[in-house]
């Protein structure tokens, strides 16, 4: 069963990307949005990058990495909410990290 990772917080204050990290499964997909911009430049990102196969789908909110002045990664999907609301009818099911 496919979950859709909602991140909203930063891997520096909190450990939800962690925890989020620890479950994920094929055919998973992050979304990284608000402060979970901030993983992109975080050690998680790298160490996620690395073990990535293609069958977990990685994305980042564009608006929101602009607005707090962060680089995107170009192996990263870029999105915008409109694609949020189709990857939730995508995925069994939806869990916020916040």
């Amino acid at each position: 069963m496919s979950t859709l990772h909602l991140v909203r917080q930063s891997a520096f204050a909190t450990n939800d990307f962690a925890q989020c990290l620890s479950v994920l499964d094929h055919q998973d997909s992050i979304v990284l949005m608000d402060d979970g911009c901030y993983n992109l430049k975080h050690s998680l990102m790298d160490s996620l990058l690395k073990r990535v196969d293609g069958t977990i789908n990685i994305n980042v909110i564009t608006t929101h990495a602009q607005a707090r002045a962060i680089e995107t990664i170009a192996t990263i999907n870029h999105i915008d909410m409109a694609d949020v609301v189709e990857l939730t009818f995508n995925h069994k099911k939806v869990i916020t990290w916040q």
